[in-house]
């Protein structure tokens, strides 16, 4: 089996290391809990476009965009070949925002009456408790 890298050329092996070292220098610079939530995207006619999972963190970044460049054109000057002079923030989910979302269900009134019969003759306390909690969850109560 070859490498992965065997089927990339050798300019997308070149501009996948240059974003690597891009976003391990962005982190370094940003507080832990916003660098953990920051990647650098691309690179494209002086413009860092950077990624990030939430909107609060995307305002904090904003708020520091010129040090970032600052910092960044002083430590990767060289090898970028020039200057950046914009950030583009952008906001992408993650795959936990998928999930869809739970809304709580409520049951007829045969149903909550019937649940509630249940929970009467069961001995065990917890299901007992359980099963009354649920009968409770009939429409318009």
């Amino acid at each position: 089996m070859q490498k992965l890298t065997s089927y990339l050329g050798t300019e997308i092996q070149k501009k996948t290391k240059l974003l690597h070292r891009l976003t391990f220098s962005l982190r370094m610079q940003l507080p832990a809990n916003l660098a953990s939530h920051c990647w650098v995207a691309n690179i494209e006619d002086r413009t860092l476009t950077i990624v990030t999972d939430n909107p609060s963190q995307a305002s904090l970044i904003r708020f520091q965009q010129q040090e970032i460049l600052k910092q960044l054109n002083q430590e990767l000057g060289l090898s970028l070949k020039e200057y950046l002079n914009q950030l583009k923030i952008k906001i992408r989910k993650t795959t936990d925002s998928s999930k869809p979302k739970l809304t709580k269900q409520s049951l007829s009134e045969y149903g909550a009456r019937h649940i509630k019969a249940c929970a009467d003759q069961v001995a065990d306390h917890a299901l007992k408790e359980a099963l009354i909690s649920l009968s409770k969850r009939k429409k318009g109560a």
